[in-house]
């Protein structure tokens, strides 16, 4: 793995140049100073919270500022871009402004652009078909119990009795101390 450090000022600079990157990639707010080196995007503290919610497949948050980047994760800062992930999206047909960052990142559309960011800052052919979506599968369905889908499973009656006579004791228990604080 390559070793991390601050991200120099220098590479900061260069990232600001870039088209769209003087504003947050989602919300348009000023001076962004947080970055997904997954998607190659810049964007501002709040948008940092959505994107963290995405989980790190998805999204991987880092601040400009305080965190340590690898130099993979600078250079997939540098082949990206606000401006191009959005007209790539907006391409086919992925609304970028006034949507959810799930909406906009959790699709196949966003999976290709990070596919191709990736196969580009690693001199690979990029690709250019859609990902297949996957779905798992291989989990057995039950059914739940106790909410309204299936009935409850049968209790045994010395169960029920136990719980009938646990529920009588708490009932005496209230009913003493009620007794107490009204004699005081």
């Amino acid at each position: 793995m390559d070793d991390e450090a601050q991200m120099r000022p220098e590479d900061f600079a260069y990232l600001q140049t870039l088209p769209g990157n003087d504003v947050c990639v989602d919300c348009g707010n000023h001076k962004p100073d947080w970055g997904s080196p997954k998607l190659g995007i810049l964007f501002c503290f709040d948008c940092s919270g959505r994107h963290r919610g995405l989980g790190t497949h998805l999204s991987f948050v880092r601040s400009v500022a305080m965190d340590r980047w690898s130099e993979k994760q600078i250079k997939l800062m540098k082949a990206g871009g606000n401006k191009q992930i959005n007209d790539f999206l907006e391409e086919y047909q992925i609304k970028t402004k006034k949507t959810t960052a799930k909406e906009k990142y959790d699709n196949p559309v966003a999976e290709l652009y990070r596919q191709k960011l990736d196969a580009r800052v690693e001199g690979r052919i990029e690709p250019t078909e859609l990902p297949e979506v996957q779905v798992k599968t291989d989990l057995p369905l039950k059914k739940m119990e106790g909410f309204g889908s299936s009935p409850p499973p049968p209790r045994s009656a010395s169960h029920t009795g136990r719980n009938m006579a646990l529920g009588g004791l708490a009932v005496a228990i209230v009913g003493v101390g009620a007794w107490l604080v009204l004699q005081q």
